[in-house]
């Protein structure tokens, strides 16, 4: 992967772990900076000059390390979810992705701190000794595209080999499985793939692998014997919506097999207010707003609800017919 310039922050100097995650970068320039945040949070770019220029910084986490999901977003309502967040950012170009609007600008961010971040999902454990607790990793930068690069995945797999009431989610679209056939597979760890209709992935999904080849991923996983998930989200209307995710469905039978999927969510195409905004004129030609959006209860805009929600009992009415179980279901986000 072309970086033009690595920054790499004072405060993560003192980190082994930098020194080794920059020696398998090939930047054109390296910068020491006091602060990323100066670089990264207060000089604004265009989301799209992402590919033209990649930059990376390797920093120190400060702020929230672990945090609260919205409502409706995990799979077990009678568990607690949080993010835990050791990167920013994607290499890949979702039209629909919500990143493009939420950074000031597109270029890498991988947080070397992961012992603070350990501990701080350690407190969270303690404060709810009770309750069995999600921890979901890939909603601020894809879990496993530039794992092979960053090494934290070992970290972690010995926090949850030794913390069984914990449960970690990585979602993923990428393909890159070569740290994780490094590891064995926990009871305790997910591998979540996103996936779409073929048509809508090479449609909005630019620079992912493609929709067949993640499946195979999910295909070599099991053979691995590690616990796998899907996520059907998001989910944008097409007049081919039917025939694109019975087909789907139909791959997922016959190559996962709904015993090896320990849940399937479903989400209609969703944006905050501003990220909405910044989609549209990034992508101003783009199909996927030729269905109205309004502005819901939430802030977000969605399709109508009586719309949306007709689309996932439609992929849910499917899935079952082809045999997942119905309590494998959720809606995310509804």
């Amino acid at each position: 992967m072309r970086i033009d310039t690595l920054y790499i922050e004072e405060a993560a100097t003192a980190f082994e772990i930098t020194q080794k995650v920059a020696s398998r970068f090939e930047p054109q320039a390296i910068q020491k900076v006091l602060d990323y945040q100066d670089q990264f949070s207060r000089i604004r770019k265009p989301y799209l000059q992402k590919r033209t220029e990649r930059n990376v910084f390797l920093a120190v986490k400060k702020g929230a390390l672990v945090r609260e999901t919205p409502a409706a977003y995990g799979f077990s309502e009678k568990d607690l979810h949080f993010f835990h967040i050791h990167a920013y950012n994607c290499i890949y170009e979702c039209e629909y992705c919500y990143l493009q609007g939420y950074f000031s600008s597109p270029d890498l961010v991988f947080f070397v701190n992961h012992d603070d971040i350990l501990r701080a999902m350690h407190e969270v454990m303690m404060r709810h000794e009770t309750k069995r607790i999600w921890f979901h990793a890939g909603e601020f930068s894809d879990s496993l595209a530039l794992s092979h690069l960053t090494q934290e995945l070992p970290l972690y797999w010995d926090f949850f080999a030794r913390n069984q009431r914990a449960v970690l989610e990585l979602r993923t679209k990428s393909v890159n499985l070569t740290e994780l056939r490094k590891l064995s597979p926990l009871e305790n760890i997910i591998v979540s793939f996103s996936l779409s209709g073929e048509k809508q992935a090479s449609a909005f999904d630019r620079e992912t692998p493609g929709v067949a080849q993640r499946i195979a991923a999910m295909q070599r996983l099991k053979e691995l014997g590690f616990r796998l998930a899907v996520h059907l989200d998001p989910v944008i209307y097409s007049e081919n919506l039917v025939a694109e995710f019975t087909l789907i469905t139909q791959q997922l039978e016959a190559m996962i097999g709904f015993n090896n999927i320990a849940y399937i969510s479903l989400g209609v195409v969703r944006f905050a207010k501003d990220v909405y905004k910044e989609a549209k004129a990034n992508y101003p030609t783009s199909q996927l707003f030729a269905r109205q959006f309004i502005q819901g209860s939430d802030g977000k805009m969605r399709y109508p609800r009586p719309f949306r929600i007709g689309i996932l009992e439609s992929i849910r009415t499917i899935l079952k017919k082809h045999g997942c179980p119905e309590e494998k279901i959720y809606f995310c986000m509804e």
